[in-house]
């Protein structure tokens, strides 16, 4: 696995990830107000970045499982092809309400 240094988001990065202009790695570090975390998505919609951030007093099995079930909840990274059938799931639900 190549490294990836940590990326600090500050205004400026936050902007370029907004617009598209500057794409990060889900699991790539990066550091904030908040402190270091994992970053897991930019919404593209929105323009909202997502990071699993390491909590005070965490070990590193209690971070990386609170990373790896926010990916599997935002199909991010290797959960991503899961997105089609859950899609798929919630169009037949719906079409089941009405």
């Amino acid at each position: 696995m190549p490294y990836l240094p940590t990326i600090d988001i500050t205004p400026q990065i936050a902007l370029l990830l907004r617009h598209g202009a500057l794409r990060l790695q889900p699991g790539q570090w990066v550091s904030g107000e908040k402190g270091r975390g994992r970053y897991l998505r930019t919404d593209p919609r929105t323009g909202v970045t997502y990071v699993s951030w390491v909590r005070p007093g965490d070990d590193w099995q209690s971070a990386a499982g609170r990373f790896r079930r926010a990916c599997r909840k935002g199909f991010v990274g290797k959960y991503r092809p899961l997105y089609e059938a859950e899609k798929e799931r919630r169009r037949r639900d719906r079409a089941a309400a009405a």
